[in-house]
Protein backbone atom coordinates (compact mmCIF):
# COMPACT_ATOMS: atom_id res chain seq x y z
CA UNK A 1 0.00 0.00 0.00
CA UNK A 2 2.91 2.39 0.78
CA UNK A 3 4.48 1.87 -2.67
CA UNK A 4 1.19 2.38 -4.43
CA UNK A 5 0.59 5.63 -2.61
CA UNK A 6 4.12 6.88 -3.44
CA UNK A 7 3.69 6.06 -7.14
CA UNK A 8 0.36 7.85 -7.17
CA UNK A 9 1.94 10.96 -5.69
CA UNK A 10 4.64 10.90 -8.36
CA UNK A 11 2.05 10.60 -11.10
CA UNK A 12 0.07 13.57 -9.78
CA UNK A 13 3.21 15.69 -9.43
CA UNK A 14 4.56 14.99 -12.92
CA UNK A 15 1.75 16.67 -14.94
CA UNK A 16 1.95 19.65 -12.58
CA UNK A 17 5.68 19.98 -13.35
CA UNK A 18 5.02 19.84 -17.11
CA UNK A 19 2.30 22.50 -16.82
CA UNK A 20 4.62 24.90 -14.99
CA UNK A 21 7.27 24.51 -17.71
CA UNK A 22 4.75 25.27 -20.53
CA UNK A 23 3.38 28.21 -18.57
CA UNK A 24 6.88 29.61 -18.15
CA UNK A 25 7.59 29.19 -21.86
CA UNK A 26 4.43 31.11 -22.79
CA UNK A 27 5.39 33.84 -20.31
CA UNK A 28 8.84 34.19 -21.88
CA UNK A 29 7.32 34.44 -25.37
CA UNK A 30 4.83 37.03 -24.17
CA UNK A 31 7.58 39.13 -22.56
CA UNK A 32 9.66 38.89 -25.75
CA UNK A 33 6.76 40.18 -27.87
CA UNK A 34 6.11 42.93 -25.33
CA UNK A 35 9.74 44.08 -25.54
CA UNK A 36 9.57 43.89 -29.35
CA UNK A 37 6.44 46.04 -29.36
CA UNK A 38 8.05 48.56 -27.02
CA UNK A 39 11.15 48.63 -29.20
CA UNK A 40 9.12 49.28 -32.36
CA UNK A 41 7.12 51.97 -30.56
CA UNK A 42 10.36 53.59 -29.33
CA UNK A 43 11.78 53.56 -32.86
CA UNK A 44 8.63 55.16 -34.27
CA UNK A 45 8.59 57.72 -31.45
CA UNK A 46 12.22 58.66 -31.98
CA UNK A 47 11.61 58.92 -35.72
CA UNK A 48 8.71 61.26 -34.98
CA UNK A 49 10.98 63.46 -32.88
CA UNK A 50 13.65 63.40 -35.60
CA UNK A 51 11.11 64.43 -38.26
CA UNK A 52 10.44 67.68 -36.42
CA UNK A 53 13.73 68.90 -37.90
CA UNK A 54 12.80 67.82 -41.46
CA UNK A 55 10.90 70.11 -43.80
CA UNK A 56 7.67 68.42 -44.94
CA UNK A 57 7.12 67.68 -48.61
CA UNK A 58 3.47 68.72 -48.53
CA UNK A 59 0.17 68.61 -46.68
CA UNK A 60 -2.88 66.36 -46.77
CA UNK A 61 -5.74 68.70 -47.75
CA UNK A 62 -8.66 66.33 -48.46
CA UNK A 63 -9.45 62.98 -46.86
CA UNK A 64 -12.29 60.46 -47.05
CA UNK A 65 -12.23 57.31 -44.90
CA UNK A 66 -8.95 55.48 -44.22
CA UNK A 67 -5.66 57.06 -45.31
CA UNK A 68 -2.46 55.58 -43.83
CA UNK A 69 1.18 56.61 -43.81
CA UNK A 70 4.41 54.70 -43.09
CA UNK A 71 7.90 56.11 -43.36
CA UNK A 72 10.45 54.04 -45.24
CA UNK A 73 12.40 53.09 -42.08
CA UNK A 74 9.33 52.42 -39.96
CA UNK A 75 7.39 49.22 -39.36
CA UNK A 76 3.99 50.47 -38.26
CA UNK A 77 1.32 52.21 -40.33
CA UNK A 78 -0.55 55.17 -38.82
CA UNK A 79 -3.60 57.09 -39.96
CA UNK A 80 -3.17 60.64 -41.20
CA UNK A 81 -5.75 63.37 -41.23
CA UNK A 82 -6.50 66.67 -42.94
CA UNK A 83 -3.73 69.31 -42.54
CA UNK A 84 -1.22 66.58 -41.55
CA UNK A 85 2.25 67.11 -43.08
CA UNK A 86 3.77 64.43 -45.32
CA UNK A 87 7.51 63.88 -45.53
CA UNK A 88 10.10 62.60 -48.01
CA UNK A 89 10.23 58.82 -47.74
CA UNK A 90 6.58 58.48 -46.74
CA UNK A 91 4.55 55.59 -48.10
CA UNK A 92 0.90 56.70 -48.32
CA UNK A 93 -2.00 54.45 -49.16
CA UNK A 94 -5.72 54.94 -49.61
CA UNK A 95 -7.73 51.92 -48.48
CA UNK A 96 -10.86 50.50 -50.07
CA UNK A 97 -13.58 53.15 -50.55
CA UNK A 98 -11.10 55.88 -49.55
CA UNK A 99 -9.76 59.03 -51.19
CA UNK A 100 -7.17 61.72 -50.43
CA UNK A 101 -5.56 64.81 -51.96
CA UNK A 102 -2.04 65.94 -51.06
CA UNK A 103 -0.58 69.35 -51.91
CA UNK A 104 3.12 69.10 -52.82
CA UNK A 105 4.70 72.39 -53.92
CA UNK A 106 1.39 73.61 -55.44
CA UNK A 107 0.81 70.27 -57.18
CA UNK A 108 -2.38 68.44 -56.18
CA UNK A 109 -1.84 64.67 -55.99
CA UNK A 110 -5.19 62.88 -55.61
CA UNK A 111 -5.20 59.22 -54.55
CA UNK A 112 -8.18 57.07 -55.43
CA UNK A 113 -9.11 53.92 -53.51
CA UNK A 114 -6.61 51.05 -53.21
CA UNK A 115 -3.68 53.26 -54.20
CA UNK A 116 -0.11 53.26 -52.83
CA UNK A 117 2.46 55.99 -53.49
CA UNK A 118 5.89 56.93 -52.17
CA UNK A 119 7.17 60.51 -51.87
CA UNK A 120 10.89 60.93 -52.57
CA UNK A 121 13.31 63.86 -52.56
CA UNK A 122 15.13 64.76 -55.78
CA UNK A 123 17.26 67.60 -57.03
CA UNK A 124 16.51 69.13 -60.40
CA UNK A 125 14.60 71.71 -62.35
CA UNK A 126 11.22 69.93 -62.05
CA UNK A 127 10.46 70.52 -58.37
CA UNK A 128 12.14 69.05 -55.32
CA UNK A 129 10.11 65.85 -55.01
CA UNK A 130 8.89 62.95 -57.10
CA UNK A 131 5.93 60.66 -56.52
CA UNK A 132 6.29 56.96 -57.20
CA UNK A 133 3.01 55.23 -58.06
CA UNK A 134 3.36 51.63 -56.90
CA UNK A 135 -0.24 50.60 -57.52
CA UNK A 136 -3.65 52.13 -58.05
CA UNK A 137 -4.80 55.36 -59.63
CA UNK A 138 -3.79 59.00 -59.07
CA UNK A 139 -4.72 62.34 -60.60
CA UNK A 140 -2.28 65.23 -60.78
CA UNK A 141 -3.11 68.92 -61.19
CA UNK A 142 0.01 71.06 -61.41
CA UNK A 143 -0.60 74.66 -60.41
CA UNK A 144 0.18 77.61 -62.66
CA UNK A 145 2.86 78.83 -60.24
CA UNK A 146 4.41 75.43 -59.55
CA UNK A 147 7.63 74.09 -61.03
CA UNK A 148 5.84 70.85 -61.91
CA UNK A 149 6.48 67.41 -60.50
CA UNK A 150 8.03 64.09 -61.60
CA UNK A 151 6.05 60.85 -61.42
CA UNK A 152 7.82 57.46 -61.36
CA UNK A 153 5.91 54.58 -62.99
CA UNK A 154 7.87 51.33 -62.65
CA UNK A 155 10.93 52.69 -64.40
CA UNK A 156 9.19 55.13 -66.74
CA UNK A 157 8.99 58.79 -65.72
CA UNK A 158 6.34 61.40 -66.39
CA UNK A 159 7.26 65.07 -66.09
CA UNK A 160 4.12 67.09 -65.34
CA UNK A 161 4.76 70.77 -66.06
CA UNK A 162 2.85 73.71 -64.56
CA UNK A 163 -0.75 73.97 -65.71
CA UNK A 164 -1.06 70.29 -66.66
CA UNK A 165 -3.79 67.92 -65.46
CA UNK A 166 -3.43 64.17 -65.92
CA UNK A 167 -4.66 60.82 -64.68
CA UNK A 168 -2.33 57.85 -64.18
CA UNK A 169 -3.16 54.22 -63.35
CA UNK A 170 -0.94 51.26 -62.57
CA UNK A 171 -2.10 47.68 -62.18
CA UNK A 172 -1.72 44.08 -63.29
CA UNK A 173 -2.38 45.00 -66.94
CA UNK A 174 0.25 47.77 -67.00
CA UNK A 175 0.13 51.56 -66.86
CA UNK A 176 -1.82 54.30 -68.62
CA UNK A 177 -1.36 58.07 -68.78
CA UNK A 178 -4.23 60.35 -69.81
CA UNK A 179 -3.70 64.12 -70.20
CA UNK A 180 -6.72 66.38 -69.64
CA UNK A 181 -4.93 69.73 -69.79
CA UNK A 182 -1.52 71.00 -70.83
CA UNK A 183 1.39 68.86 -71.96
CA UNK A 184 3.49 66.25 -70.16
CA UNK A 185 6.62 64.36 -71.10
CA UNK A 186 6.90 60.59 -70.85
CA UNK A 187 10.50 59.36 -70.52
CA UNK A 188 11.06 55.66 -71.16
CA UNK A 189 14.59 54.20 -71.34
CA UNK A 190 15.96 57.73 -71.57
CA UNK A 191 13.83 58.64 -74.61
CA UNK A 192 11.35 61.52 -74.08
CA UNK A 193 7.90 61.58 -75.67
CA UNK A 194 5.38 64.41 -75.51
CA UNK A 195 1.74 63.72 -74.59
CA UNK A 196 -0.54 66.67 -75.23
CA UNK A 197 -4.08 67.51 -74.08
CA UNK A 198 -6.69 64.90 -74.94
CA UNK A 199 -4.16 62.13 -75.62
CA UNK A 200 -3.23 58.95 -73.77
CA UNK A 201 -0.51 56.30 -73.69
CA UNK A 202 -1.06 52.76 -72.40
CA UNK A 203 1.68 50.15 -71.88
CA UNK A 204 1.66 46.58 -70.60
CA UNK A 205 3.85 45.36 -67.74
CA UNK A 206 6.79 44.88 -70.15
CA UNK A 207 6.57 48.44 -71.44
CA UNK A 208 5.01 47.53 -74.80
CA UNK A 209 2.45 50.10 -75.92
CA UNK A 210 -1.13 48.85 -76.16
CA UNK A 211 -3.89 49.98 -78.51
CA UNK A 212 -7.07 50.00 -76.44
CA UNK A 213 -10.32 51.98 -76.54
CA UNK A 214 -10.33 54.95 -74.18
CA UNK A 215 -12.02 58.24 -73.38
CA UNK A 216 -9.73 61.05 -72.22
CA UNK A 217 -11.95 63.39 -70.23
CA UNK A 218 -11.00 67.05 -70.62
CA UNK A 219 -13.82 68.35 -68.45
CA UNK A 220 -14.41 68.05 -65.53
CA UNK A 221 -11.02 67.42 -63.92
CA UNK A 222 -10.64 63.91 -62.46
CA UNK A 223 -11.28 65.18 -58.91
CA UNK A 224 -13.08 68.46 -59.52
CA UNK A 225 -14.62 70.53 -56.73
CA UNK A 226 -17.33 73.17 -57.09
CA UNK A 227 -18.95 75.62 -54.69
CA UNK A 228 -22.76 75.86 -54.69
CA UNK A 229 -24.12 78.93 -52.91
CA UNK A 230 -27.71 78.75 -54.21
CA UNK A 231 -30.56 76.25 -54.09
CA UNK A 232 -30.47 75.45 -57.80
CA UNK A 233 -28.25 72.52 -58.85
CA UNK A 234 -24.83 72.98 -60.40
CA UNK A 235 -24.62 72.19 -64.12
CA UNK A 236 -21.49 70.20 -65.00
CA UNK A 237 -20.46 69.70 -68.62
CA UNK A 238 -18.62 66.49 -69.51
CA UNK A 239 -16.32 66.63 -72.55
CA UNK A 240 -13.96 63.88 -73.69
CA UNK A 241 -11.79 62.73 -76.57
CA UNK A 242 -12.57 59.34 -78.07
CA UNK A 243 -9.49 57.10 -78.48
CA UNK A 244 -9.58 53.95 -80.67
CA UNK A 245 -13.37 54.04 -80.88
CA UNK A 246 -15.42 53.91 -84.07
CA UNK A 247 -18.21 56.51 -84.61
CA UNK A 248 -20.97 53.97 -83.96
CA UNK A 249 -19.52 52.88 -80.60
CA UNK A 250 -21.50 55.05 -78.18
CA UNK A 251 -20.65 55.44 -74.50
CA UNK A 252 -22.51 55.42 -71.21
CA UNK A 253 -22.01 57.89 -68.34
CA UNK A 254 -22.77 56.45 -64.92
CA UNK A 255 -23.02 58.64 -61.81
CA UNK A 256 -23.53 57.66 -58.17
CA UNK A 257 -22.99 58.88 -54.65
CA UNK A 258 -20.60 56.07 -53.72
CA UNK A 259 -17.65 54.23 -55.22
CA UNK A 260 -19.66 51.04 -55.64
CA UNK A 261 -22.27 52.84 -57.76
CA UNK A 262 -25.12 51.58 -55.62
CA UNK A 263 -26.42 54.78 -53.96
CA UNK A 264 -28.15 57.49 -55.98
CA UNK A 265 -27.26 55.69 -59.22
CA UNK A 266 -28.05 57.51 -62.49
CA UNK A 267 -27.06 56.84 -66.09
CA UNK A 268 -26.93 58.60 -69.47
CA UNK A 269 -26.61 56.37 -72.53
CA UNK A 270 -25.84 56.64 -76.26
CA UNK A 271 -23.23 59.39 -75.82
CA UNK A 272 -20.69 60.51 -78.37
CA UNK A 273 -18.19 62.94 -76.82
CA UNK A 274 -20.21 65.17 -74.50
CA UNK A 275 -22.89 65.10 -71.79
CA UNK A 276 -24.43 67.39 -69.21
CA UNK A 277 -25.70 66.70 -65.69
CA UNK A 278 -27.15 68.74 -62.83
CA UNK A 279 -25.79 68.05 -59.34
CA UNK A 280 -26.88 68.99 -55.84
CA UNK A 281 -24.41 69.20 -52.96
CA UNK A 282 -22.52 66.02 -52.15
CA UNK A 283 -19.67 63.78 -53.24
CA UNK A 284 -20.27 62.09 -56.57
CA UNK A 285 -18.45 59.43 -58.58
CA UNK A 286 -18.67 59.04 -62.35
CA UNK A 287 -17.37 56.68 -65.00
CA UNK A 288 -17.54 56.45 -68.77
CA UNK A 289 -18.08 52.90 -69.96
CA UNK A 290 -18.33 51.00 -73.22
CA UNK A 291 -19.43 47.39 -73.39
CA UNK A 292 -19.15 47.07 -69.57
CA UNK A 293 -15.55 48.30 -69.66
CA UNK A 294 -14.59 51.47 -67.79
CA UNK A 295 -12.76 53.86 -70.12
CA UNK A 296 -12.39 56.76 -67.69
CA UNK A 297 -13.54 57.59 -64.17
CA UNK A 298 -13.35 60.35 -61.62
CA UNK A 299 -14.89 62.03 -58.64
CA UNK A 300 -16.38 65.47 -58.13
CA UNK A 301 -17.55 67.26 -55.03
CA UNK A 302 -20.33 69.83 -54.96
CA UNK A 303 -19.70 71.76 -51.75
CA UNK A 304 -22.50 73.69 -50.07
CA UNK A 305 -21.06 77.21 -49.79
CA UNK A 306 -24.30 78.92 -48.80
CA UNK A 307 -24.45 80.78 -45.51
CA UNK A 308 -24.58 78.34 -42.58
CA UNK A 309 -27.52 78.11 -40.21
CA UNK A 310 -27.00 80.43 -37.23
CA UNK A 311 -27.70 78.60 -33.98
CA UNK A 312 -26.69 80.97 -31.17
CA UNK A 313 -27.79 83.51 -30.12
CA UNK A 314 -31.28 82.58 -31.23
CA UNK A 315 -33.23 85.02 -33.36
CA UNK A 316 -34.73 87.91 -31.33
CA UNK A 317 -33.03 86.87 -28.09
CA UNK A 318 -32.69 89.53 -25.38
CA UNK A 319 -29.58 89.67 -23.16
CA UNK A 320 -29.86 91.71 -19.97
CA UNK A 321 -27.03 92.82 -17.73
CA UNK A 322 -26.87 94.70 -14.49
CA UNK A 323 -23.22 95.74 -14.07
CA UNK A 324 -20.89 94.00 -16.56
CA UNK A 325 -21.55 93.57 -20.27
CA UNK A 326 -22.62 90.01 -21.12
CA UNK A 327 -20.44 87.55 -22.98
CA UNK A 328 -22.25 86.62 -26.21
CA UNK A 329 -21.40 83.25 -27.71
CA UNK A 330 -21.93 83.21 -31.48
CA UNK A 331 -22.27 79.73 -32.95
CA UNK A 332 -23.25 78.33 -36.34
CA UNK A 333 -23.23 75.08 -38.26
CA UNK A 334 -20.00 73.97 -39.89
CA UNK A 335 -19.63 73.85 -43.65
CA UNK A 336 -17.72 70.85 -44.94
CA UNK A 337 -14.52 71.86 -46.73
CA UNK A 338 -14.51 75.40 -45.32
CA UNK A 339 -11.10 76.65 -44.19
CA UNK A 340 -12.69 79.33 -42.02
CA UNK A 341 -15.56 81.76 -41.62
CA UNK A 342 -16.16 85.51 -41.79
CA UNK A 343 -18.54 86.88 -39.17
CA UNK A 344 -19.94 90.40 -39.42
CA UNK A 345 -21.79 92.22 -36.64
CA UNK A 346 -23.63 95.46 -37.34
CA UNK A 347 -25.96 97.86 -35.58
CA UNK A 348 -27.97 98.23 -38.82
CA UNK A 349 -29.91 95.47 -40.52
CA UNK A 350 -28.57 96.38 -43.99
CA UNK A 351 -24.96 96.18 -42.69
CA UNK A 352 -24.14 99.72 -43.80
CA UNK A 353 -22.32 100.17 -40.50
CA UNK A 354 -20.39 96.95 -39.75
CA UNK A 355 -18.95 97.25 -36.26
CA UNK A 356 -17.07 93.95 -36.06
CA UNK A 357 -15.58 91.77 -38.81
CA UNK A 358 -13.55 88.68 -37.90
CA UNK A 359 -12.05 85.87 -39.98
CA UNK A 360 -11.79 82.75 -37.81
CA UNK A 361 -11.31 79.02 -38.30
CA UNK A 362 -13.77 77.71 -35.72
CA UNK A 363 -17.55 77.71 -36.05
CA UNK A 364 -18.02 79.75 -32.88
CA UNK A 365 -16.84 83.00 -31.30
CA UNK A 366 -17.28 84.74 -27.92
CA UNK A 367 -17.53 88.54 -27.81
CA UNK A 368 -17.81 90.46 -24.54
CA UNK A 369 -17.67 94.13 -25.57
CA UNK A 370 -21.01 94.68 -27.32
CA UNK A 371 -22.97 97.44 -25.65
CA UNK A 372 -26.74 97.95 -25.27
CA UNK A 373 -28.80 98.09 -28.44
CA UNK A 374 -30.13 95.99 -31.31
CA UNK A 375 -27.46 93.92 -33.07
CA UNK A 376 -27.48 92.03 -36.35
CA UNK A 377 -25.02 89.36 -37.45
CA UNK A 378 -24.27 87.04 -40.36
CA UNK A 379 -21.63 84.46 -41.33
CA UNK A 380 -19.99 83.45 -44.62
CA UNK A 381 -17.85 80.31 -45.08
CA UNK A 382 -14.38 80.71 -46.60
CA UNK A 383 -12.87 78.12 -48.96
CA UNK A 384 -9.40 77.69 -50.41
CA UNK A 385 -8.61 78.62 -54.00
CA UNK A 386 -8.92 74.91 -54.87
CA UNK A 387 -12.70 75.39 -54.85
CA UNK A 388 -13.91 77.47 -57.80
CA UNK A 389 -17.11 79.39 -57.24
CA UNK A 390 -18.52 81.80 -54.65
CA UNK A 391 -19.73 81.57 -51.08
CA UNK A 392 -22.63 83.54 -49.67
CA UNK A 393 -23.59 85.04 -46.32
CA UNK A 394 -26.17 83.43 -44.07
CA UNK A 395 -29.54 85.08 -43.50
CA UNK A 396 -29.25 87.85 -40.93
CA UNK A 397 -30.08 87.07 -37.31
CA UNK A 398 -30.77 89.71 -34.66
CA UNK A 399 -30.70 90.06 -30.88
CA UNK A 400 -30.79 92.81 -28.25
CA UNK A 401 -28.65 93.77 -25.28
CA UNK A 402 -30.41 95.70 -22.53
CA UNK A 403 -29.18 97.20 -19.29
CA UNK A 404 -31.38 96.19 -16.38
CA UNK A 405 -32.13 98.19 -13.24
CA UNK A 406 -32.64 95.03 -11.22
CA UNK A 407 -30.24 92.14 -10.61
CA UNK A 408 -33.23 89.78 -10.29
CA UNK A 409 -34.40 90.33 -13.88
CA UNK A 410 -34.01 87.35 -16.21
CA UNK A 411 -30.59 87.46 -17.89
CA UNK A 412 -31.68 85.97 -21.22
CA UNK A 413 -34.99 85.72 -23.04
CA UNK A 414 -34.99 83.20 -25.89
CA UNK A 415 -38.11 82.86 -28.08
CA UNK A 416 -39.36 79.46 -29.16
CA UNK A 417 -37.83 78.61 -32.56
CA UNK A 418 -40.05 77.89 -35.53
CA UNK A 419 -39.43 74.54 -37.23
CA UNK A 420 -39.94 74.30 -40.96
CA UNK A 421 -40.33 70.94 -42.66
CA UNK A 422 -39.56 70.79 -46.36
CA UNK A 423 -40.70 68.04 -48.73
CA UNK A 424 -38.29 65.34 -49.85
CA UNK A 425 -36.24 66.15 -52.95
CA UNK A 426 -37.52 64.80 -56.24
CA UNK A 427 -35.36 63.47 -59.02
CA UNK A 428 -36.00 65.32 -62.29
CA UNK A 429 -34.99 63.77 -65.61
CA UNK A 430 -34.42 66.20 -68.48
CA UNK A 431 -33.59 65.74 -72.12
CA UNK A 432 -29.82 65.38 -72.47
CA UNK A 433 -29.18 65.89 -68.75
CA UNK A 434 -29.80 64.31 -65.38
CA UNK A 435 -30.55 65.81 -61.99
CA UNK A 436 -28.75 64.26 -59.05
CA UNK A 437 -30.55 65.11 -55.79
CA UNK A 438 -28.44 65.82 -52.73
CA UNK A 439 -29.27 65.48 -49.05
CA UNK A 440 -31.75 67.76 -47.34
CA UNK A 441 -30.49 70.77 -45.43
CA UNK A 442 -29.85 70.40 -41.72
CA UNK A 443 -33.07 72.25 -40.90
CA UNK A 444 -35.25 69.84 -42.82
CA UNK A 445 -33.59 66.44 -42.90
CA UNK A 446 -35.04 65.10 -39.63
CA UNK A 447 -38.64 64.10 -39.13
CA UNK A 448 -40.61 61.90 -36.75
CA UNK A 449 -41.34 58.44 -38.12
CA UNK A 450 -44.93 57.26 -38.44
CA UNK A 451 -46.23 56.08 -35.12
CA UNK A 452 -43.87 58.28 -33.08
CA UNK A 453 -40.88 57.06 -31.08
CA UNK A 454 -37.88 57.07 -33.40
CA UNK A 455 -36.95 59.92 -35.75
CA UNK A 456 -35.88 59.59 -39.36
CA UNK A 457 -32.74 61.47 -40.40
CA UNK A 458 -31.32 61.88 -43.91
CA UNK A 459 -27.50 61.79 -43.95
CA UNK A 460 -25.82 64.94 -45.27
CA UNK A 461 -22.46 65.35 -46.93
CA UNK A 462 -19.85 65.61 -44.18
CA UNK A 463 -21.91 63.71 -41.57
CA UNK A 464 -20.37 61.08 -39.30
CA UNK A 465 -22.19 58.86 -36.82
CA UNK A 466 -20.56 60.83 -34.02
CA UNK A 467 -21.87 64.14 -35.36
CA UNK A 468 -25.37 62.71 -35.81
CA UNK A 469 -25.31 61.29 -32.27
CA UNK A 470 -24.17 64.62 -30.88
CA UNK A 471 -26.95 66.42 -32.77
CA UNK A 472 -29.72 64.19 -31.36
CA UNK A 473 -28.31 63.01 -28.02
CA UNK A 474 -25.77 65.70 -27.15
CA UNK A 475 -23.01 63.07 -26.90
CA UNK A 476 -20.97 61.83 -29.90
CA UNK A 477 -20.01 58.67 -27.98
CA UNK A 478 -23.59 57.39 -28.26
CA UNK A 479 -23.18 56.70 -32.01
CA UNK A 480 -23.28 52.95 -31.36
CA UNK A 481 -26.99 53.24 -30.52
CA UNK A 482 -27.68 54.64 -34.01
CA UNK A 483 -25.40 52.05 -35.63
CA UNK A 484 -27.23 49.19 -33.88
CA UNK A 485 -30.66 50.55 -34.83
CA UNK A 486 -29.69 50.68 -38.51
CA UNK A 487 -27.51 47.52 -38.79
CA UNK A 488 -24.37 49.55 -39.57
CA UNK A 489 -21.31 47.30 -39.36
CA UNK A 490 -18.71 49.84 -40.51
CA UNK A 491 -19.21 53.31 -38.94
CA UNK A 492 -16.76 54.86 -41.45
CA UNK A 493 -19.01 53.97 -44.41
CA UNK A 494 -22.14 56.11 -44.44
CA UNK A 495 -23.34 57.97 -47.51
CA UNK A 496 -25.26 61.18 -48.24
CA UNK A 497 -28.90 60.36 -48.87
CA UNK A 498 -29.11 57.39 -46.48
CA UNK A 499 -32.10 57.54 -44.12
CA UNK A 500 -31.42 56.46 -40.51
CA UNK A 501 -33.89 55.70 -37.75
CA UNK A 502 -32.82 57.62 -34.64
CA UNK A 503 -34.23 55.79 -31.59
CA UNK A 504 -35.01 57.61 -28.35
CA UNK A 505 -32.05 57.83 -25.98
Amino acid sequence: MGETSENANKRTQYPSSRFRFADGFVLVVFIAFAFLGLYLFQQDLMRTFDMRDIDPAGTLVVRDNIIQRRHEDRVLWDRIFVTSPVYPGDLIRAADLSFATIDIEENEISLNQNTLIRIQSISGDIGNFQVELQEGNISVASGENSAGIILNLHGSRVQAMSGSVLNISSGEEGISVQVSEGTVELIKEGKPREISQGMMVSMDTKGVERVIPAAVVRQPAPNARYLKSHEEPIIVNFLWNRINLSPDELLKLEIAGDMNFSHGYRVLENLDSAAQADFDAGSWHWKLTYDNRTLSSGQLAIVDSSGPALTSPAMNSVFRFWESLPQIRFQWEERRGASGYIIEISDTQDFDNVRITKNIKAASLIIADLGPGAWHWRVKPVFSSNYPGDASYSPVSSFKIEKSDSSSAPAIEVPEPAIAIKPDPVTVIRSGAIRIPGPLSSSSNARTAAGGGSTQYTVQSGDTLGRIANRFYGDPLTWEKIAAANNITNPDLIYPGQVFNIPPL
